[in-house]
């Protein structure tokens, strides 16, 4: 039972980043690089892959999509030119704060949705779902 909730539960976040990408009309592989590399941030594209739970090569491809859109940027680091640093454009920042805001929509309703179904509090939601995800990142490794 608990193995098929997870399940569905995976499937279901899949298909919310695919609808959300759609709303603001971008791939749901751009809106996974979108959302890992923050505003200010220059990113490594070995963790880029890490962030968005891909292989390099595939993390490499979404990047290219999303340069290729205008979104991203890939610059040579200072330190070493040969790695490349993914940074969001300005067209890119502002792709990142349209679908920012459709998850957070999406996020808000979600929480009322717990809060009336279970009469918890919202610090316990939070709390419960902060456990949750160290959960599951402690068996990333299993």
């Amino acid at each position: 039972m608990t193995v098929d909730l997870l399940r569905d539960l995976e499937t279901r976040l899949a298909l919310g980043l695919r609808a959300d990408a759609a709303r603001v009309k971008l791939l749901e592989a751009t809106a996974r690089v979108l959302l890992a590399v923050g505003d200010q941030e220059a990113v490594a594209m070995s963790e880029v892959a890490r962030r968005v739970g891909r292989d390099p090569t595939t993390a490499t491809r979404f990047v290219d999509r999303a340069a290729a859109d205008g979104l991203l940027r890939r610059d040579p680091a200072v330190e070493d030119r040969r790695r490349r640093l993914v940074r969001l454009t300005e067209l890119g920042l502002a792709a990142r704060g349209r679908l920012l805001e459709v998850r957070s929509r999406r996020a808000g309703q979600l929480l009322e949705s717990i809060l009336a179904e279970t009469g918890l509090g919202e610090g316990q939601v939070e709390w419960f779902l902060k456990a949750f995800v160290t959960g599951l990142a402690d068996g990333e490794g299993a």
